[in-house]
């Protein structure tokens, strides 16, 4: 992904614009209307003009902007590394990442984050600037390219990751969590009970079609999602249902917890157009 491509992205999403605004009305940054006086209504904001004019007091109604911090948490380890067709699964989470931090620029947002692969992470505040996104991403990218073979997801990629999106939250964030999602257990989702009730959390696992049912394409050297490499003929019915069967099961049990949470988990592929995807659901308008 290099820069000129993540300029045209942001060019495709500039029609998505519109502030956050604060539900209370009163003195703030941005001018709502005017309407007639009310009791109780402030009246240094009286608008003398429409006053004079109608012969009925008319007071300046303000909205008071609400700048919300999206911060996203890009995943790029060796379980990730992956794609049968299209692109890398890695690719596809800095896809998404792309998209959701020039969503949330052109909404006057600050866009900020941690991309980590099994080595190291890295933690970008979050500003309006877009050369501060460019930076994210970038730093992303070279994550990216230090991944040599794939692997399987190990939680304290994601542990880590968290641990420092706490210390750096602010309330009334928006995040993103964006990666494999499969290796989250119960201390993982003790961290995201936490950072729930300071910021709204959206998670989005990034999948390849061939990781949820094979084709027959006789013998297979397969790596199951615990990392044991299994042998498999694909030529048999019964085959490939247990291997669907395996990733469903776990693919149920990660989204029940997410669903205790009442966290939002989506699944894209990395076979499809990204922005597409997010609009089906609905996580861009």
């Amino acid at each position: 992904m290099k820069q000129k491509k993540l300029v045209q992205q942001q060019k495709l999403l500039a029609t998505s614009q519109g502030d956050h605004h604060a539900v209370r009305k009163g003195r703030g940054m941005t001018f709502s209307e005017v309407r007639q006086y009310q009791a109780g209504d402030d009246i240094r904001h009286i608008d003398w003009r429409v006053t004079a004019r109608t012969q009925k007091a008319h007071t300046k109604v303000f909205v008071e902007e609400h700048e919300r911090p999206t911060l996203i948490l890009a995943e790029q380890s060796p379980a990730l590394f992956f794609g049968s067709q299209v692109r890398l699964k890695t690719a596809q989470v800095l896809n998404i990442a792309a998209i959701l931090g020039w969503v949330s620029l052109q909404q006057q947002e600050r866009v900020g984050g941690i991309c980590f692969n099994a080595q190291q992470q890295i933690w970008v505040a979050p500003k309006k600037p877009q050369q501060n996104l460019l930076n994210f991403l970038q730093q992303s990218i070279g994550l990216q390219q230090q991944l040599q073979k794939p692997g399987i997801g190990q939680s304290g990629y994601w542990q880590q990751a968290l641990q420092q999106l706490q210390k750096n939250l602010k309330p009334g964030s928006k995040v993103f969590l964006i990666g494999d999602m499969l290796q989250f257990d119960s201390n993982l989702f003790a961290n995201l009970k936490q950072l729930q009730g300071h910021a709204e959390i959206v998670a989005i696992h990034v999948y390849d079609p061939l990781e949820k049912q094979i084709p027959e394409l006789g013998w297979l050297n397969i790596q199951g999602l615990q990392g044991q490499l299994m042998r498999l003929d694909s030529f048999r019915n019964k085959t490939r249902q247990n291997y669907q069967q395996l990733y469903q099961q776990q693919w149920q049990e990660i989204r029940q917890a997410f669903n205790r949470l009442r966290i939002p988990l989506i699944e894209i592929s990395n076979q499809d157009q990204p922005v597409k995807a997010l609009v089906k659901a609905h996580v861009i308008l």
